[in-house]
């Protein structure tokens, strides 16, 4: 009997053989590409790493002071880039809106501050009216223009403007006496403020005209009496108390002017004074 050789042809068993051994060969270059690549990473990482922490260092020393300067820290510089106005006006709104807003209140209040203080008409005479009722306060009116009528234009602005400034001294009530005590020593302390009207004592130092008008009986300690029928008339106040005077304070140094400046308010108000002296002295003849 002849012997065979298989039903697979020996070409064919090569060509697997051989094909086999490619397969092996690519799988192996494949293996070293992977290594050599992972080698490359294993390498990057650790150099980047390595160059991490020497910046670390480098800083910690710097913050230390132990260096001065590092080449291993460099700061990075990028192009600056240009932004159009609008851009500009944009980024400042939105950083800063609350801090512009503020400062846009602050500039018109301080305008409004300063026009106000320029166009206010500043009076050439404050009285201060002091009563222990409201009815004195009821005739601001009528006693400023009673006053007007014999003040001067003292400040030049072609016109005759006198400020009635009413105080209570009526302490029944606990809560307004505490206020009514701080508005007179307020006041008082102002070296503007020489001429006083009021029904009653005070407690502040007044020019006595005793010595000055020795014929007259219409004189107190405090000043002039007012109730005749001439001030009855023009203030419209038929129960006038007998008590109410107008007086002119005594020279003082106070906490907001010296003694010579106050005197120097009294002899601009004296002109008024003598002019409302005879025009109630004239009255009762």
């Amino acid at each position: 009997m002849e012997k065979r050789d298989g039903f697979i042809p020996k070409d064919d068993i090569d060509f697997e053989r051989e094909l086999r051994q490619r397969e092996a060969e690519q799988e192996a270059e494949r293996a070293r590409l992977e290594a050599e690549r992972r080698e490359a990473e294993e390498k990057e990482r650790a150099e980047y790493e390595k160059n991490l922490q020497d910046k670390k260092i480098e800083l910690m020393k710097l913050r230390q002071g132990v260096i001065e300067s590092s080449d291993v820290i460099k700061e990075e510089h990028s192009e600056p880039v240009k932004l159009t106005v609008g851009q500009k006006i944009s980024g400042a709104w939105y950083r800063s809106k609350w801090l512009i807003i503020f400062i846009v209140v602050m500039v018109f209040a301080c305008l409004y501050i300063i026009y106000d203080s320029v166009t206010a008409e500043r009076p050439d005479f404050t009285v201060l009216a002091i009563s222990s009722d409201t009815a004195m306060y009821y005739r601001t009116v009528e006693l400023e223009e009673f006053m007007e009528t014999y003040c001067d234009d003292v400040n030049g602005d072609g016109e005759v403007n006198v400020l009635i400034y009413n105080i209570t001294t009526n302490y029944e009530d606990p809560n307004s006496a505490t206020a009514a005590q701080a508005q007179i020593m307020s006041q008082l302390q102002s070296g503007e403020n020489v001429i006083i009207i009021s029904d009653a004592d005070t407690d502040f130092e007044m020019t006595d005209f005793r010595e000055i008008y020795p014929d007259s009986d219409r004189f107190t300690e405090n000043g002039l009496l007012l109730n005749c029928a001439l001030t009855r008339e023009k203030l419209k106040w038929e129960a006038m108390p007998d008590t109410l005077y107008i007086g002119i304070r005594s020279p003082a140094r106070l906490l907001s002017a010296s003694k010579e400046d106050m005197q120097e308010e009294i002899d601009k108000a004296m002109p008024a004074f003598e002019r409302i002296v005879e025009a109630v002295e004239a009255s009762e003849e």
